[in-house]
């Protein structure tokens, strides 16, 4: 599953990005988490889409496939999700 969102951050980001799990911006009960603002994790998102080389909605799913069967991640990191997004828009609106 390594060919997925990482890979693409390598290429959006270059390569040894810090946050290239993007669990700094989709996982809120990580310590990658803290390690950025809310700003950031905006533009993180912002950057992503604005290279028009994968939706949100894509973006979403592959994340969460990743975390799912990736043998040496947490499974419940993929749940997280939808928890990240609802602070990420009331901290938008």
């Amino acid at each position: 599953m390594e060919d997925n969102y990482q890979s693409l951050m390598d290429e959006i980001f270059g390569a040894n990005y810090k946050h290239r799990t993007l669990r700094a911006v989709f996982d809120p009960y990580s310590d990658e988490w803290s390690e950025t603002n809310i700003d950031e994790k905006k533009s993180i998102l912002k950057k992503i889409l604005a290279s028009k080389k994968i939706s949100l909605n894509e973006l979403i799913r592959s994340y969460k496939l990743y975390h799912l069967y990736e043998p040496t991640y947490i499974k419940n990191v993929a749940e997280y999700v939808e928890d990240s997004l609802i602070i990420l828009l009331e901290e938008s609106i």
